[in-house]
């Protein structure tokens, strides 16, 4: 997901079923990591779509995972394109699923859900649409545009097919899944310009339009999406902004949460409908920030400090996010990678979260981001923070 080099640069220019929308007891205490194997040459290769060649592999490496790592969540993207029987070809109002789908690559995330249960995993599904706002509203920089071979287009009203894309994906997964229990949570995900990112959730006071835009994709789109299917769901994930310079120079603390603070009157002060979950992506030594800001017990408080249990912190930046945490307020001050992991947990503990997982489960040739190396060894000083925190 890691957002914020598009935010610097477009604004300047075995696992027990939990039930769903229940607002009762926590949720188990999530530990996991963004699932990327390297299966292929290609480090961006859609295993997924592909999954009966590879899901040896990946199977193995699930069962791996928990073996060495101890973790009890895997995350992956669900893309819309992949869903597609035509690449671009989106959906449309009152089609069957049947009508528009490549129905062999739902039913392979339904067999990757199995699979994660087998090796006693559960999964995040983050459902990817490109459709948040019509084209014709950023017609430069949205990626689902006439002519773009891949992404479809959203057109004038395009919460309409994104409301059913939602609903249909999750019903079709969860029919055909045999321990569709294995599916931590649903999280209504997506990004108009980059498609597999961060919604464009902030306030941004030159293009104020993108947000009015938002709010009423998300007004129409969320209660499809919430109630859809029985297992629980994540509100959009959010993404706090610590970019530095430009625009961003002189922005106060909560125009930096203003994401956060959106989300929260969109769909539970004025929808009334909370989430299960509130997923968010997480910057190191953030709280406090090098201005003295305490970001996380902002969102804390935005969210509400009775729902503290029911938010995951989730992308965890440090190892291999250099370029992540580059050009903005905070500071690494020359810590390591273990040292990062362990402020990202400490704190998930302090303010007693539902969870976290990091970016990401193995490196790539372009990518240092990973709990395992390119050649499968695994990253014995960041294993044992995540083995001394479950102890904890």
């Amino acid at each position: 997901m890691r957002m914020l080099a598009f935010v610097t640069v477009w604004i300047a220019g075995a696992v027990a079923p939990i039930p769903c929308h229940a607002r009762g007891p926590a949720p188990p205490r999530w530990r996991g990591v963004f699932f990327n194997p390297q299966v292929a040459a290609d480090p961006n290769f859609p295993w997924l779509l592909h999954y009966g060649d590879h899901r040896a592999k990946v199977r193995a490496a699930l069962s791996e995972l928990r073996a060495a790592a101890r973790i009890n969540l895997v995350d992956v993207h669900i893309l819309v394109p992949h869903s597609l029987g035509v690449p671009a070809r989106g959906n449309r109002v009152g089609e069957r699923i049947e009508q528009w789908a490549n129905i062999a690559f739902l039913d392979n995330v339904a067999r990757f859900v199995d699979d994660c249960h087998e090796a006693g995993l559960a999964a995040e599904l983050d459902l990817v649409d490109n459709r948040w706002v019509p084209h014709t509203v950023d017609p430069e920089e949205h990626i689902g545009k006439p002519g773009n071979p891949w992404w479809p287009v959203a057109d004038e009203t395009p919460w309409d097919e994104s409301a059913e894309w939602y609903r249909q994906v999750i019903q079709h997964v969860e029919s055909r899944a045999l321990h569709a229990e294995a599916i931590a949570l649903w999280c209504m995900m997506g990004n108009y310009h980059w498609g597999a990112a961060e919604p464009v959730l902030w306030d941004n006071r030159i293009r104020p339009e993108i947000a009015l835009w938002t709010e009423r994709f998300v007004k129409r789109v969320w209660p499809a999406f919430r109630t859809a299917g029985k297992r629980p769901k994540a509100a959009p994930i959010l993404l706090p902004i610590f970019a530095s310079g430009g625009y961003w120079e002189k922005r106060t603390p909560m125009e930096r949460l203003s994401a956060f603070s959106n989300l929260k009157r969109w769909i539970v002060d004025d929808l009334r409908m909370p989430p299960d979950y509130w997923v968010m992506s997480a910057y190191p030594h953030c709280d406090p920030a090098p201005d003295g800001v305490r970001y996380l017990r902002k969102v804390v408080e935005i969210l509400g400090r009775g729902d503290a249990g029911r938010i995951l912190s989730t992308d965890l930046k440090g190892e291999g996010h250099e370029g992540d945490t580059r050009d903005t307020i905070l500071s690494r001050e020359g810590r390591t990678g273990a040292e990062m992991l362990r402020w990202h947990l400490a704190k998930c503990r302090q303010f007693g979260f539902a969870g976290w997982w990091i970016w990401s489960y193995q490196d790539t040739p372009a990518s240092r981001t990973g709990l395992r190396r390119l050649d499968g060894t695994w990253k014995e000083d960041l294993l044992r923070e995540i083995v001394a925190a479950e102890r904890r």
